[in-house]
């Protein structure tokens, strides 16, 4: 009898084990089912800043772009000459409609047609000079687009025989100080080519800059 009891008891702590065993059993991937949920739920996070940076990065190479754009004219030179205090830039004009030039100046409180001959040619087209901001500035449109722009600046009293005081005009046409004319006079200077324009010439009046007579494009010599 005491012999069944202890074979039953055996039999009994056997049962006992092999359950406790089973039940222990699965701790191990619960665990490593939380770990791979931390690298789920971080994956996200990363993925973002990743995404933040190139945006960061692709939107420093847009506006490193557009201000090397905004220093740069038509024909692809820098405008390293520009100053704060320039009023326009004489380059920017080249070829505008009469729409777009009104867009920068407002409507024009003057017009007159004229003719305009083509250099080398002995056929004239018509023109119109449409005058802005109390004559200040008049541009010669020939066939619908801006070809030659009168400059006034004598309200600027810029000395015009002082070399260094000169060429102040020129900066607040948007053109290089720095270049050297192609032609001297005791009443006018003319430079050739200078920032983005075919020609520029400075008028005199009681030894004052009176005004820049400047030919936008080659084509209206």
């Amino acid at each position: 009898m005491k012999k069944m009891i202890l074979l039953f008891s055996c039999a009994a702590a056997l049962v006992i084990s092999a359950c406790s065993k089973d039940e222990a059993k699965p701790a191990q991937p619960a665990a490593a089912q939380a770990e791979d949920g931390n690298k789920k739920s971080a994956s996200p996070s990363s993925q973002k800043d990743e995404n933040a940076t190139e945006a960061s990065a692709n939107q420093s190479d847009e506006t490193a772009t557009n201000e090397e754009s905004e220093t740069t004219d038509v024909d692809g030179e820098k405008k390293d000459y520009l100053s704060n205090d320039h009023e326009f830039v004489a380059s920017e004009l080249a070829n505008l409609s009469e729409n777009q030039v009104s867009d920068k100046w407002g409507q024009p409180q003057k017009s007159e047609n004229v003719k305009f001959r083509y250099s080398g040619t002995s056929n004239f087209v018509p023109a119109v000079v449409h005058y802005y901001q109390n004559e200040k500035y008049a541009v010669t449109f020939v066939q619908g687009k801006a070809a030659r722009l009168v400059y006034y600046v004598a309200d600027q009293e810029i000395p015009f025989d002082d070399d260094e005081e000169r060429v102040k005009a020129l900066q607040l046409a948007g053109l290089p100080t720095d270049a050297e004319e192609t032609t001297d006079t005791d009443t006018a200077y003319v430079w050739n080519n200078i920032g983005g324009v075919y020609e520029v010439t400075m008028f005199s009046k009681a030894n004052m800059v009176d005004y820049l007579y400047i030919t936008l494009d080659e084509a209206y010599k």
